[in-house]
């Protein structure tokens, strides 16, 4: 297989799952390719080029690491880098405006940090910033705050153990408007404003369908395709073991509201539909 510096992790691991230990063998932060739950967030979306950064090692060692697995490099001529330099809008930021939320206990706990991190995000007033602090960079995280919240980001790798990712929000001001209000597309919400939403719609409305069972990437693949055929003013009501991190960066840039109920482990309550 030819890699490059954009080639994401998981393509190496469908290719040959020796590349989770080849990878370890090169820095001590892949280490953590090892863990499923770690896996599943980091390797759809972070390229060899973001790998070697957050390892505090160089592409060429990875794809020397690659080459006895019938890997073959080629350097690209277009690489994705994280930030050199601060921005201005970080760099003159006061103390105060900035909120920092270490996520390393959830994600060591198996949690997916993603409804805290929404939940810190709503805290945060607008022209102000949101610090991530993780073992990692949260490449997911990024792509999906940005096309939704956060008017700009900025990742600052301290250590390979340790990455603080800013995320500028949004102003309301200065907010485009859009047919659903960004800040009101995901929604994490308590028991009562998630039924007051449910009891918006007729069972004739609702098309029910649970994921729980289904292996990666069935729950996806099966909630896009429901979402495909949704009438405009029927809603989708997901049973899922998890939040969905991914599906919600799938749908980011599209039209719909989603209200999201965390009863318990391993069961989650979703509902879609078309934003007005």
């Amino acid at each position: 297989m030819i890699i490059n510096d954009n080639t994401k992790i998981s393509e190496l691991i469908k290719e040959d799952k020796a590349c989770i230990d080849a990878l370890a063998s090169v820095a001590k932060p892949f280490h953590r390719l090892r863990n499923p739950i770690l896996r599943k967030v980091m390797a759809p979306r972070v390229s060899i080029a973001e790998a070697a950064k957050m390892g505090g090692t160089t592409v060429e060692a990875i794809a020397e690491a690659l080459k006895p697995l019938g890997f073959a490099y080629q350097k690209s001529a277009s690489v994705i880098h994280t930030s050199e330099q601060k921005p201005e809008w970080l760099a003159t930021a006061p103390d105060e405006a900035i909120l920092r939320y270490d996520v390393r206990p959830i994600i060591e706990s198996g949690t997916d940090p993603l409804k805290a991190i929404l939940g810190k995000f709503k805290e945060v007033p607008g022209g102000n910033i949101l610090c991530i602090i993780n073992s990692f960079v949260p490449t997911p995280l990024i792509h999906l705050l940005k096309q939704e919240k956060a008017e700009d980001s900025y990742v600052d790798i301290i250590n390979p153990e340790e990455s603080h990712t800013y995320f500028l929000k949004k102003k309301k001001e200065s907010e485009s408007a859009t047919q659903a209000d960004p800040e009101r597309k995901v929604n994490m919400d308590d028991a009562d404003t998630f039924q007051s939403i449910y009891d918006r719609y007729t069972s004739a409305q609702i098309h029910e369908i649970d994921v729980r069972a289904l292996e990666m990437p069935g729950p996806m693949q099966t909630i896009l395709g429901e979402l495909e055929v949704l009438p405009e003013s029927h809603m989708l009501y997901v049973h899922h073991k998890r939040v969905p991190v991914y599906l919600l960066e799938e749908l980011a840039d599209k039209n719909f509201e989603i209200h999201i109920q965390t009863i318990e482990e391993n069961n989650v309550k979703m509902m879609i539909f078309a934003a007005k």
